[in-house]
């Protein structure tokens, strides 16, 4: 009896020193896992802060005309690609492509062909279902300069300059393709195709999560463009087309990024 005793008083002192082994490797895991953790943030949040930075991204924004461009459209809408580097001493380099579109038209350059109550006949006997629509292309690079709001972010003011050409023009929507006037080829007599150079400043506020999860700007963007029309003479009015405008818009956008932090040993981290 006394030996069966011993027996589990053995057994019992072993699984009580197994156990408290385990817990105290258990602790000791949970400690080194926590320390690695706070760690690999540590390094994250190096990486964001001091690395280099290659952002795509894409972007929606609405702009109101200014000066003579205001007399042909109302205001519009645009779809924005972006290519951006930041330096690793926030130095700004990018690239903007933006497509301009919108409904509001106030140039009527059909008015000669509407009759008294504001409409045009079609080729078939029927009342054409023709619409204009605003149509624009902005493309240009420059550079800028985030000024961060905290040594240990990357967010903060973000001022861009850049040069670039300036084109926007008429689009018809003819649903019958039953008006003569801009069918068959016959629209470049009423597009009013403009181009020309043209400068864009941009002011945002620029958000780079430490985590990389969440990354974005909010702009106000101004254009000034040094444009004249392509076309020779304005079919409505049979008068040459203006050799020299000055067109401008102003509008927000808001832009989504995908960045690729460059890390000092070359490492890529997205």
């Amino acid at each position: 009896m006394k030996e069966f005793v011993h027996l589990i008083a053995a057994y019992t002192f072993r699984l009580r020193f197994l156990w408290i082994t385990g817990l105290m490797m258990l602790i000791q895991h949970s400690t080194i896992s926590g320390q690695a953790t706070e760690k690999n943030e540590n390094q994250q949040q190096q990486t964001v802060v001091k690395a280099a930075v290659l952002m795509p991204g894409i972007g929606i924004g609405m702009n109101v005309p200014g000066g003579i461009l205001s007399r042909r459209y109302g205001a519009g809408m645009h779809l924005c690609g972006a290519l951006s580097y930041l330096t690793k001493s926030n130095w700004i380099f990018q690239g903007d492509w933006l497509f301009l579109f919108g409904d509001q038209v106030r140039e009527d350059v059909l008015a000669p062909y509407r009759t008294s109550t504001g409409v045009i006949p079609g080729d078939d006997e029927q009342i054409a279902d023709i619409f204009l629509r605003q149509r624009g292309i902005w493309a240009g690079v420059g550079a800028g300069r985030l000024f961060p709001f905290s040594s240990k972010s990357r967010s903060g003011l973000k001022t861009v300059l850049q040069g670039g050409v300036f084109q926007h023009y008429i689009r018809f929507t003819d649903e019958r393709n039953s008006v003569a006037q801009v069918r068959a080829g016959r629209y470049v007599g009423y597009d009013r195709l403009t181009r020309g150079f043209s400068l864009k400043q941009t002011l945002a506020y620029q958000h780079l999560s430490n985590d990389k999860r969440l990354n974005f700007d909010i702009a106000l963007e101004a254009i000034q463009a040094w444009t004249s029309e392509v076309r020779a003479i304005n079919f409505d009015t049979g008068l040459p087309t203006l050799s020299s405008r000055l067109d401008w818009l102003v509008g927000v956008r808001v832009t989504w990024y995908l960045p690729f932090y460059f890390a000092p040993d070359q490492e890529v981290f997205y």
